[in-house]
C-alpha cells in the first residue's frame, strides 16, 4: 500500500493550545474525536477483510491533512502501521522524519517523528522528543513518550521515567493515557490523576469520554484503603444513575461498560441479573451478550477439578460444545466465535470425521483473512492436519507460508535498538522454540507426504549443537528422532526418542480427562512399528532414578529478581509486611478475575489455604492483578474464597518492566529470600501437597541466606 505524502504545515503552537478547550491538546478536539468514533468503529472494521482496511488509512490521512496540529490521528496511524502493516512502516518513518527535518520549529512534527523512530533509532527519537518539548514546554505528549522509553529496555531509568510522567500529568491532569506507566508511579500521583479525572468526567456528556469512568473506578479503588471501598461503591452507584440518565444511545459495548460498573457498585445479584437480561434481550449478537452467556455457563457448569476424571470431562465438553454452537449462531458480532472458536474446540477431537475437520479448517483459514497474515495461523492449520494425518501436502504448503512471515518477524524484532540484555535473551529463546516447533512440524508433514527432500534446508540446524538451555534439549532430541525416522534410521530414532524422554523437565499429567503425552505417543508408535513388546517398552522408557527427582522441579525456576519489601493492606483491611513474616515460609499466588488458568488454579489455592491457615510456620497470600479492583471482592464472595487478597497491580507492574504472566506462584523462605517461581497452571494432580512440600523444603534448606529482612 502506498502512503500519500502530506506535508505538515507550519503552525504556531499557540494555535494548538487555543484550538481546544483541553490544555494544550490533551484530548482531541470534538470534530476529530467524533470522526474517529464514527468512522473507525471496531465493530465496522472487524467486518472488513484485512486487505480492505484501507478505509482506516483514508480516515486518518484525511484528519491529518485537515488538522495537522492534532496528535491523535498521527498516533493511531503509527500504531496501526507498526503493528498491522510492518512492511510499510519504514516508509512511514521516512515520511515523518523528512517532515521533522523540513519543519524543525514545529513541535508536532518533531513529536510525530520521535514516536515513529522509537525502537529503531531510539537515540534520535529521544532527541526529537526533547526538541519538541523545548519548542513548546506546555506540549505534554513528548513527555509521555519519553516516560515510555525510559520505563524499560537498555535505556531504563525509572527516575527519568517518573519525572517525565509527572510532567505529562501536570499538563494533562485528568488524562486516561499512560495508565500502564501511571501504575508504576506512587499513590500520590495516581490519586491526583483520579481526582482530576473525576472532575472532568462529571462535566462530560459524550459517550466516548463517559466510558473513561471505568479507568477512573480502577484508579479510585487502587488508591483508596479497603475501609473506604464501601463508600466508593456508593459513589459508583451514583455515577451509574447519572450515566443512565444522560440518554446515551446504547449498544453492546455501552452495556458491557455499565455491567462492569454495576458489578463494582455493590448492586445485588438480582439487580445485575436483571441488567444482564436486558442486555441479552436488546443486544443478543454483541460481545457483551457472549460475555454474559459464557459467565452463566461457567457458573452453572463449573469445570471438573480432577483432571483424570474422564467421565466428567466428557460430559462437560459435550455441554460446552452444545452451548458454543448456540453462541456461534446468536452472537454474530463476536469475531472469535464467527471465525475460529469452533476450529479450536474440535482441534484435538480424535473422533472427528475428515469431512467435518476439513470444513472447520477451511472456515478457520477464511477467518484469518480479516487479520494481518500471521505465521501462527498457518502453523495452527498445518499442525491440525498433521495431528489428524490429513492432507500432508497441504500441511507442507501452509508451513511454507508461515516461514517467511516468521523470519520477517524475527528480523524486525532483532532490529529493536532498546532491548535490554534480558529482553534479547528472551527473544533468542523464543526464536529457538519457534524453530524447533517449525522443524518438528515440517519433518512430520514430510514423512506423511513421502517428501523427505522438503526437510533438506533445515538438516544442518536440526543436527546442530545441543542447546545449552536445558528447557530446549528435549525438543532438540525429539526433532533428531523425527529426522532419523524420516531417513529410515529407526534404531537411531529410538535412541534420540529416549534422550528426548530423559531430558524433558516437567512431569506428564492428565489434562481435561486425557493423558497429555505426545512425546511418549510418538516414541511408542515407532517402538511398536519395529516389533517391540510392551514389557520391553516399560523397561526402555523408564527414566533413571535421578530423573524422578528432577521432574519434581517441573515448571519451577529460580527467580532473577529480589522480592520487593512490600507493605500492602488486603481487602479485609489487614496490613501485610514482608518484614513481619520472618520465620515463615511464604507462598504468594498472582492472579486476576479475568484469567482463565487462574480460575482453574484458585480452587486449589483455597484448599491449600484452608489446610495450612492455622500453621505458624507457613503463610499463604495472593497478589491480585486486576486493574478493575472493584470486581475482586464480589468475585471472592461469589466463589466462596477466603484466602488473603492483596491488591498488587502497581507492585508487580513495577517489578516486571515489560509485563507479566499469570498465574504465578512465588516461594519465599523464612529469611525473606525469593527462592522459586512457577508460571502457569499445569493441573498437577497433587498440587496442594506439592506446594506444601515446596514451602517446607525451603525451611529445611541450608542454602537460606539473608534476604529482605
Amino acid at each position: 500500500m502506498r502512503f500519500s505524502i502530506c506535508v505538515l504545515a507550519t503552525i504556531s503552537f499557540a494555535s494548538l493550545c487555543l484550538a481546544d478547550s483541553s490544555p494544550c491538546g490533551c484530548e482531541p478536539r470534538t470534530e476529530v474525536r467524533d470522526a474517529l468514533r464514527d468512522r473507525l468503529k471496531p465493530v465496522d472494521l472487524n467486518q472488513l477483510k484485512f486487505t480492505d482496511q484501507a478505509a482506516r488509512h483514508e480516515v486518518l490521512e484525511g484528519l491529518i491533512a485537515r488538522y495537522p496540529d492534532e496528535v491523535e490521528p498521527y498516533r493511531r496511524l503509527i500504531n496501526f502501521v507498526r503493528n498491522m502493516e510492518p512492511d510499510q512502516f519504514p516508509a512511514l518513518q521516512d515520511r515523518f522524519k523528512q517532515q521533522a527535518a523540513q519543519h524543525p520549529g514545529n513541535p508536532v512534527a518533531l513529536y510525530v517523528a520521535g514516536v515513529a523512530l522509537q525502537g529503531t533509532d531510539t537515540d534520535e527519537s529521544i532527541r526529537l522528543l526533547n526538541a519538541s518539548s523545548a519548542k513548546a514546554p506546555g506540549f505534554a505528549w513528548p513527555s509521555l513518550q519519553l516516560a515510555e522509553i525510559y520505563a524499560s529496555g537498555k535505556r531504563i531509568d525509572k527516575q527519568k521515567s517518573a519525572e517525565y510522567l509527572q510532567s505529562f500529568f501536570s499538563a494533562c491532569p485528568g488524562s486516561t493515557e499512560g495508565q500502564w506507566y501511571l501504575n508504576k508511579a506512587g499513590t500520590e500521583l495516581q490519586t491526583s490523576v483520579a481526582r482530576a479525572l473525576r472532575t472532568r468526567l462529571e462535566k462530560a456528556t459524550d459517550r466516548e469520554t463517559l466510558m473513561e469512568y471505568e479507568t477512573l473506578w480502577g484508579l479510585e479503588f487502587r488508591t483508596r484503603p479497603p475501609q473506604q471501598h464501601a463508600e466508593l461503591r456508593e459513589q459508583i452507584a451514583r455515577d451509574l444513575k447519572r450515566l443512565e440518565s444522560l440518554g446515551v444511545k446504547p449498544d453492546g459495548e455501552w452495556m458491557q461498560f455499565l455491567r462492569t460498573g454495576y458489578k463494582q457498585s455493590g448492586a445485588s445479584p438480582a439487580e445485575i441479573t436483571a441488567f444482564e437480561d436486558r442486555t441479552l434481550r436488546d443486544f443478543p449478537a454483541s460481545q457483551a451478550a457472549y460475555n454474559i452467556l459464557w459467565d452463566r455457563f461457567k457458573k452453572a457448569r463449573p469445570e471438573p477439578t480432577d483432571q483424570k476424571d474422564t467421565v466428567r470431562w466428557k460430559a462437560y465438553d459435550e455441554a460446552y460444545r452444545e452451548a458454543l454452537k448456540g453462541w456461534i449462531r446468536d452472537c454474530t458480532e463476536v469475531p472469535f466465535l464467527s471465525r475460529s472458536a469452533w476450529f479450536y474446540e474440535i482441534y484435538d477431537d480424535d473422533s472427528l470425521s475428515e469431512k467435518e475437520g476439513l470444513a472447520a479448517l477451511d472456515h478457520y483459514l477464511k477467518g484469518t483473512e480479516y487479520s494481518p497474515p500471521a505465521p501462527s495461523s498457518y502453523m495452527n492449520a498445518a499442525e491440525f492436519l498433521i495431528e489428524h494425518k490429513w492432507q500432508p501436502k497441504r500441511a507442507l504448503d501452509l508451513l511454507h507460508k508461515a516461514e517467511p512471515l516468521r523470519e520477517a518477524q524475527i528480523k524486525r524484532e532483532s532490529q529493536d535498538d532498546n532491548l535490554s540484555k534480558e529482553d534479547a535473551e528472551d527473544a533468542a529463546k523464543s526464536e529457538t522454540y519457534y524453530r524447533q516447533q517449525y522443524a518438528g512440524l515440517l519433518i512430520r508433514a514430510a514423512r506423511q507426504a513421502g517428501k523427505p527432500a522438503e526437510v533438506q534446508p533445515l538438516r544442518a540446524s536440526i543436527e546442530g549443537p545441543l542447546p545449552a538451555d536445558v528447557k530446549q534439549q528435549s525438543g532438540y532430541w525429539l526433532n533428531r528422532a523425527r529426522l532419523a525416522a524420516l531417513d529410515n534410521r529407526k534404531a537411531d530414532a529410538l535412541t534420540y526418542f529416549q534422550l528426548a524422554l530423559q531430558t524433558r523437565i516437567a512431569p506428564v499429567n492428565y489434562w481435561r480427562g486425557k493423558l497429555d503425552d505426545p512425546l511418549t505417543d510418538e516414541a511408542r508408535a515407532l517402538w511398536k512399528e519395529m516389533g517391540g513388546t510392551e514389557l520391553a517398552w516399560a523397561t526402555w522408557s523408564k527414566p533413571p532414578a535421578a530423573k524422578a527427582e528432577e521432574l519434581k522441579e517441573g515448571r519451577w525456576e529460580k527467580p532473577t529478581k529480589m522480592i520487593p519489601a512490600f507493605e500492602i493492606t488486603d481487602l479485609s483491611g489487614k496490613t501485610w509486611k514482608l518484614a513481619t513474616l520472618e520465620g515463615k515460609s511464604l507462598l504468594i499466588n498472582l492472579w486476576a478475575t479475568w484469567c482463565g488458568p487462574c480460575n482453574e488454579e484458585l480452587p486449589h489455592l483455597e484448599e491449600l489455604y484452608k489446610k495450612v491457615k492455622d500453621r505458624s510456620d507457613v503463610q499463604i497470600l495472593s497478589f491480585n492483578m486486576d486493574s478493575d479492583l472493584g470486581l475482586v471482592e464480589p468475585f471472592m464472595k461469589e466463589k466462596g474464597f477466603t484466602f488473603p487478597v492483596l491488591p498488587a497491580f502497581s507492585l508487580v507492574t513495577n517489578l516486571f518492566d515489560n509485563g507479566w504472566a499469570i498465574p504465578q506462584n512465588w516461594i519465599v523462605d523464612p529469611q525473606g529470600k525469593w527462592r522459586w517461581t512457577q508460571i502457569g497452571f499445569g493441573a498437577e494432580p497433587d498440587w496442594v501437597d506439592q506446594m506444601i512440600q515446596r514451602m517446607e523444603s525451603v525451611r529445611k534448606s541450608e542454602a537460606n541466606s539473608p534476604g529482605a529482612f
